[in-house]
């Protein structure tokens, strides 16, 4: 895993683009819209913040994601198992991974160096959430270790106010 460059936007906003459009075709309604979420906006904001991890495959991006200390503010009801401080629990938003990669373990490659670069950086869990139609990704995270802690409402504006399961992963 690497952080991104400027120079990977473009690259970065058509893995999106194409998992979006690939997740388009199956029942689990991810509600993501290259128009709104995640955006160019979104993708470059986070290129800047230094917050937008990369795995690259032979030369080209295969997952990417974003990882900070930024959540909504639901989250901060949670019975979560470690609560904070907030600048020690770690969130990912939008994982994804290109969809002629997926399911070849690149998602699982691109957690572990996640979980190692947050260990390195102090960090003491990671909470994230996943809709709830959402059953690979649920999947997936509880395969690497993360637990269901609640399953509440919440809104963003992509989807607007839906179920969510809120995993946490303690380090």
């Amino acid at each position: 895993m690497e952080f991104a460059t400027k120079t990977d936007k473009s690259e970065i906003l058509a893995l999106y683009r194409a998992a979006i459009d690939k997740v388009n075709t199956t029942s689990v309604r991810l509600g993501w819209n290259i128009e709104v979420y995640p955006n160019d906006e979104f993708v470059e904001g986070s290129i800047s913040r230094g917050e937008m991890c990369i795995l690259r495959e032979d030369g080209r991006i295969v997952s990417a994601a974003v990882v900070n200390h930024t959540v909504n503010p639901e989250y901060d009801d949670i019975a979560w198992q470690i609560k904070g401080p907030s600048d020690k629990i770690a969130t990912i938003h939008a994982l994804a991974v290109i969809p002629d990669k997926q399911g070849n373990k690149a998602s699982y490659r691109m957690l572990a160096d996640i979980d190692e670069y947050c260990r390195t950086n102090g960090d003491l869990a990671i909470h994230l959430d996943v809709i709830d139609t959402n059953i690979p990704a649920y999947k997936l995270y509880t395969r690497n270790g993360y637990k269901e802690i609640d399953c509440i409402k919440m809104y963003y504006e992509v989807v607007g106010t839906r179920e969510f399961w809120m995993l946490e992963k303690v380090l």
